[in-house]
């Protein structure tokens, strides 16, 4: 289930690359999308790690929220209660993504990537241009202990864990 404030688009002279964008102004703290999907051993490019050998293959505009290292919106690691999940599997429900602060229409919906993979199957580059920019993105485990401090409070219970394990 997602928010019909959200919607798929292919990305302006980027042939064949896709964002989630705000088809409407979004007010922070607003639901965007729960995150719901089949689950596998075996991490991908774009399956996040909800457990320490366990990662779900996000469905629906979800799948398209790009990262940034100033990002627009996080995940709430729970269930949302109260909903009916009229269009997903109740039973593959784990998170839901809010936004962090007011969005315009058109704005592309992003989430920092490393708050919820400890470390990335697919390692990239960073594109977000901005001042705080990680530049290859790789997960968690490689972060600065300044920059994980700075994430502390937004982290997964999977990147806890692995934390903890020191995997």
């Amino acid at each position: 289930m997602h928010s019909n404030s959200i919607g798929v688009v292919e990305v302006a002279n980027l042939k064949g690359l896709f964002s989630c964008q705000a088809m409407d102004d979004i007010p922070s703290g607003s639901f965007l999308s729960d995150l719901w999907g089949p689950v596998s051993h075996f991490p991908n490019s774009h399956s996040m790690q909800i457990d320490i050998n366990k990662h779900v293959q996000p469905q629906g505009p979800l799948v398209r929220f790009n990262h940034s290292c100033k990002p627009n919106a996080k995940f709430i690691y729970k269930c949302r209660i109260h909903v009916e999940h009229s269009d997903c599997d109740k039973n593959k429900v784990f998170w839901h993504c809010i936004a962090v602060h007011d969005m315009k229409k058109g704005e592309d919906i992003t989430f920092d990537y490393t708050t919820t993979e400890y470390d990335m199957a697919e390692p990239f580059q960073c594109k977000c241009k901005e001042r705080n920019c990680l530049g290859e993105i790789k997960g968690f485990k490689y972060l600065t202990p300044e920059q994980q401090n700075e994430r502390m409070n937004d982290i997964s219970p999977a990147v806890v864990e692995s934390l903890n394990r020191k995997l």
